[in-house]
C-alpha cells in the first residue's frame, strides 16, 4: 500500500529526526534540557508535516504543510548552529546533522516544486 512512509523525502526526514533524538541527550550547559527539547521538536515536526501534507492530498492545503516542514528544517539548522556556538554540542557531532538537515530541506523543496507543477492547486 502506498503512503507517506514510501516517500523518500519522508524517509530522510524521519531519519534526521531519529538522529536528532539520539544526539539530544548529549546537549550540555545552561538550559540544556530546554535546548534539546526544542531541537527534537523541530526535527520531529519535519516528517510529521510532510505526512500531513501528503494526507491532505497534495493540494494547496497540503503544500502549506510542506512549507511548514521546510521552515522546520531552517529552525533545526539554527538550533544546531547555536548548540555549537554555545558549546552545548561539539561540531563533529553537529556537522553531519547539518548536512542531513540541508539535504532534507532540498528534498522538501523539490517535492514542493513537483506538487506545484502538478497543478492541483
Amino acid at each position: 500500500m502506498q503512503g507517506f512512509h514510501n516517500l523518500i523525502v519522508w524517509q530522510e526526514a524521519a531519519s534526521l529526526a531519529a538522529n536528532v533524538v539520539l544526539v539530544a541527550p548529549r546537549v550540555r550547559g545552561q538550559s540544556a534540557a530546554a535546548a534539546a527539547d526544542q531541537m527534537v521538536r523541530a526535527a520531529e515536526s519535519i516528517p510529521a508535516n510532510i505526512a500531513e501534507g501528503y494526507g491532505r492530498g497534495l493540494t494547496r492545503d497540503g503544500l502549506r504543510f510542506l512549507k511548514m516542514a521546510r521552515s522546520s528544517t531552517t529552525e533545526l539548522e539554527s538550533h544546531l548552529r547555536v548548540a555549537v556556538l554555545a558549546q552545548r554540542l561539539p561540531a563533529d557531532v553537529v556537522d553531519p546533522l547539518l548536512d542531513q538537515t540541508r539535504r532534507v530541506g532540498y528534498l522538501i523543496k523539490r517535492f514542493m516544486d513537483s506538487v506545484e507543477r502538478r497543478g492541483n492547486l
